[in-house]
């Protein structure tokens, strides 16, 4: 088994080559293990046609950091005479400025200053010279251009460790040890059982754990205690998290931003800019390094208490200002998914902390039950609540929040056991219109219309009592509808959902105004108003897109179904309804839990088979079940519906 084994990397390859015809330095710079030494390498190799001059590579993982010191280094490299101080510098420029060269310095981070100052004057002296670095940080020359290395892409890594390994990489998903490795060769290489030569890198890359103890000298004390700290995030973070987790004693809140810029140049931690502003991520392996040296430092437990506590408050106010900053709140909790998980994770290992943690689940619940993260959520709720059954406001809270998410994974019978558990426990009454609220929803579910309408006008009232908007009283209005619907009073469901659409308008509910639209559609079809239906449909399916709502997507998908039926659409119809069931299927939740849409479906899906013939329409939903939700939500959202 070789160790100098190079898979891919034919982008970096090209990109890097055109690059040097057009500028005159580049630097090559990327994490530890990334590879930067054997693209380098490689081009150094592949480019010596184009460089009559000769490709000279130096080595300076060991050089000194002195610039003298340096010039005679790379003077033994391409022949030139050694001579006293600054004459082996005119001699190396003189066996240069013939001829078109290319000098490829590898590894400068130790000696990023005394390299800077050689390349500087040897771009000034020889107009035909081309320079290659690779460092961990820029060199700082106003003509450098940085290339960044990062991991191999997913099928370039998967492709790499089978052949390392002979194509038995053991047990487990490649692709998923992959990632976890952050896709970096060196550490692909060292998960295959390989040892490095000196083809794939310096000495220094003899494991992982040695790259990184390499790029960790490099640093600052100051980076080196926010590396450790900044450990304890999982996935991206902002400079707010940072200042507020990292800093404390040598760190201080005002060097936070300082040390993260430091360990950005270092190319230890990474830069994200979108949405939700400018993030910052460590690498999986280079996260684990920082944990290490956290735990050294005994600053685990403390530390990690501060990024709960962080993201504890961090949840509070998400909660506090949902309702009318809801898409603002998703995309930036989106973000932090990782990050709440691992301070629930954190609370849930220690029995002191358990109650802390059931809170910080409960605050989020609107990302459980309304933002298609229904399963995390179950899984999170269900194992505090088996941590510890002691009555406490948190409990209760956590408890009708995981019925409700019940409901929406249409596990009703569960959800009914909850809400009896939520019940008895709730001494104080503060989840009594929750409770009531969702036993409406289960009996409207059940087909109990008056049942459903009893217990939805003791929530709506107990909700008004206390001024609870979301998620109290605005999604009392789809049980009502629903009931009407029920009941054969379509005019009435119309006029109370347009009622419901207006009131979320105005608050800023745009959640529940997607299962207002979702509603209003049905009962549009229900009085044969196509086009009406439609419009409510189409809004209900972008809405759903923008907070990730993926049960209301398969809903509404299935709204398109009897809409594209009923428009005599059916080869759309029968591609849609194969759509809908695969994501059901996918989802591992019941399908069509509306009992509106599942009647309509039982008597379409019979109608479609007999117009169609079997064939025929087994050969279409089989045609739709291959196709993503997303893709079946764009031909929904784009479908010419008469």
């Amino acid at each position: 088994m070789k160790a100098d084994v190079f898979v891919g990397r034919e982008t970096e390859l090209a990109d890097v080559s055109a690059l040097l015809e057009r500028v005159r330095h580049v630097t090559l710079t990327g994490p530890a293990g990334a590879g930067k030494t054997s693209i380098a390498l490689r081009l150094a190799a592949a480019l010596e046609p184009a460089f009559p001059g000769g490709v000279h590579v130096v080595e300076l993982a060991d050089a000194p950091a002195d610039v003298g010191a340096l010039t005679e280094m790379l003077a033994r490299a391409i022949g030139a005479p050694e001579r006293p101080g600054v004459a082996t510098l005119r001699s190396l420029i003189d066996v240069l400025v013939p001829r078109r060269s290319l000098i490829v310095l590898d590894t400068c981070d130790r000696v990023v200053g005394a390299a800077g100052i050689l390349v500087g004057l040897l771009l000034r002296s020889v107009e035909e010279l081309r320079v290659l670095t690779t460092s961990r940080q820029r060199l700082g020359l106003p003509g450098e251009h940085l290339y960044p290395i990062g991991g191999l892409p997913d099928d370039e890594a998967v492709r790499l460790l089978m052949t390392l390994t002979h194509d038995e990489p053991g047990d487990g998903d490649p692709a998923e040890l992959c990632r976890r490795l952050d896709n970096l060769p060196l550490a692909i290489g060292l998960a295959a059982g390989v040892t490095p030569g000196r083809a794939s890198g310096p000495r220094r890359h003899g494991s992982m754990r040695v790259a990184l103890g390499w790029s960790h000298e490099l640093c600052t004390p100051a980076e080196r205690l926010l590396w450790a700290r900044a450990s304890v995030f999982s996935g991206t973070f902002d400079l707010e998290a940072a200042e507020e987790v990292c800093a404390g004693g040598a760190l201080t809140s005002g060097q936070v931003l300082d040390g993260l810029l430091g360990l950005l140049d270092r190319s230890i931690l990474a830069r994200e800019e979108g949405e939700g502003g400018v993030r910052y991520r460590l690498l999986n392996t280079v996260r684990e390094f920082g944990l290490v040296w956290l735990d050294r430092l005994g600053e685990t437990d403390e530390v990690r208490r501060r990024h709960r506590d962080h993201f504890l408050a961090l949840s509070a106010r998400a909660e506090m200002s949902w309702q009318g900053r809801q898409l603002e709140w998703y995309r930036r909790l989106v973000l932090e998914c990782g990050n709440m998980r691992g301070a629930i994770e954190y609370c849930y290992s220690r029995p002191e902390e358990y109650r802390k943690g059931l809170d910080l689940v409960g605050n989020l619940w609107f990302l459980w039950a309304c933002c298609g993260m229904q399963a995390p959520g179950d899984d999170l709720l269900q194992r505090g609540l088996d941590l510890d059954h002691t009555v406490s406001p948190e409990r209760v809270k956590a408890l009708w929040v995981h019925a409700w998410v019940s409901i929406q994974r249409g596990d009703l019978e569960r959800a009914e056991r909850i809400l009896t558990e939520c019940a008895a426990e709730d001494s104080d009454g503060y989840a009594t219109a929750y409770v009531s609220q969702f036993q409406a929803h289960l009996a409207v579910v059940r087909g109990d219309v008056g049942e459903a309408l009893r217990l939805i006008k003791h929530a709506r009232v107990r909700h008004r009592s206390t001024g609870n908007v979301f998620p109290g009283f605005l999604p009392t209005y789809t049980v009502v509808a629903t009931a009407m619907m029920l009941a054969g009073h379509h005019n009435q469901a119309v006029s109370v959902l347009r009622e419901g659409r207006e009131l979320c308008e105005s608050c800023g509910d745009y959640w529940t105004l997607i299962r207002l639209d979702l509603l209003l559609a049905q009962a549009e079809l229900l009085l044969g108003n196509t086009a009406s239906a439609v419009a409510a449909a189409r809004g209900s399916l972008r809405g759903a897109r923008l907070f990730g709502d993926t049960i209301s997507l398969m809903e509404a998908l299935e709204v398109f179904v009897v809409i594209a039926e009923s428009c005599s659409d059916d080869a759309f119809a029968a591609t849609l309804f194969g759509a809908s069931q695969a994501a059901w299927e996918s989802a591992e939740v019941p399908p069509s839990r509306s009992p509106i849409v599942t009647s309509m479906l039982r008597v379409i899906e019979l109608r479609l088979r007999g117009r169609m013939g079997r064939s025929t329409f087994e050969r279409l939903t089989a045609e739709g079940s291959s196709t993503s939700l997303r893709t079946a939500v764009e031909h929904a959202l784009q479908g010419a519906f008469s």
